[in-house]
């Protein structure tokens, strides 16, 4: 890596993104993400729905008291709430 810092004391230096690009390749992470599901992303919690809530807690990994806090500061929008629980 070349340095192109005209001015080796200037300590605000930053290198040519390029040359990182080149010795630091970014690695394909595309198997181990999961996958997007469409189908449940557009859908809406029912907060009123015991067996619903009870579904939705098993999924976001959380309890219903936490569930039903982030429908009240979200809506009802697994969407919005996936988005608040960052999952």
């Amino acid at each position: 890596m070349t340095n192109r810092n005209p001015n080796p004391d200037n300590e605000a230096f930053s290198p040519d993104p390029e040359e990182i690009r080149h010795c630091y390749p970014i690695e394909n992470d595309a198997d181990t993400l999961e996958p997007f599901d469409d189908k449940q992303e557009s859908r809406e919690i029912n907060p009123e729905d015991p067996a619903e809530m009870a579904y939705w807690t098993q999924q976001f990994q959380i309890s219903e008291s936490q569930l039903h806090d982030a429908v009240a500061l979200k809506g009802t929008s697994v969407r919005a709430i996936k988005k608040y629980l960052s999952i």
